[in-house]
């Protein structure tokens, strides 16, 4: 009986590693450039363009952006991602609220704002939460300051770098209005950023943090 269960079990692990590896090398005869980006350059190249991938989406989902990114089609990309945030959402709301229970009043308002297409009011209060999740010090100027010099290979250094928008500075009369930009929203700089994407893309953001708050100051 117990033979009978083991080489049951080993033929579906024989199974799933044939169908894996078979996967595996479908991915790199289709995705040979992005394969060498999936584990960690695919985080700065979407932030660089405001986002921050859901953590349960498809390896091949990712690597698909990533070749629509290098084909030079950034919009194209951008509303691949933008789709798979609203397909995921309920699972991303659920685990904000769960990882982040001492404010999930503010979280369910936030999502309320955003369902109600009340834009403004979601993504200010987005970014909001994101700064508490990081105790405040996420978009201080000092604080990746002393990260490079604890870990100069800390994720957050590669992902709010110079090309990341959400954590420059704004300057009135030059800077994007329409844009995610921390900033300028924060301090009333910025007035014409309420619209749906750069909602999800605060949320994207907030998420992303949150998965990863216990490793801030790693």
């Amino acid at each position: 009986m117990n033979s009978r269960i083991n080489n049951n079990f080993s033929s579906k692990i024989q199974k799933l590693m044939s169908k894996f590896s078979e996967t595996l090398e479908r991915f790199k005869k289709e995705y040979p450039d992005e394969m060498n980006m999936i584990f960690k350059d695919h985080d700065e190249l979407f932030a660089k363009y405001g986002w921050y991938i859901y953590d349960g989406t498809s390896i091949e989902d990712v690597l698909i952006i990533l070749k629509i990114f290098n084909e030079g089609k950034s919009k194209q990309a951008g509303e691949k991602i933008k789709k798979i945030t609203e397909y995921y959402f309920t699972e991303i709301e659920t685990e904000l609220i769960k990882t982040n229970a001492e404010f999930s009043h503010i979280i369910r308002e936030a999502i309320i704002c955003h369902k109600m297409e009340l834009y403004y009011a979601s993504t200010i209060l987005f970014l909001s939460l994101t700064d508490g999740v990081a105790n405040g010090e996420l978009f201080k100027k000092s604080f990746f300051v002393n990260l490079k010099k604890q870990n100069k290979n800390h994720f957050l250094v590669d992902i709010f770098n110079k090309n990341n928008l959400v954590n420059k500075a704004f300057i009135p009369n030059k800077s994007s209005h329409s844009e995610l930009m921390r900033h300028g929203i924060m301090h009333g700089n910025s007035i014409n950023y309420g619209n749906k994407t750069n909602s999800l893309k605060a949320l994207s953001l907030f998420h992303f943090i949150t998965i990863r708050k216990h490793n801030l100051k790693k």
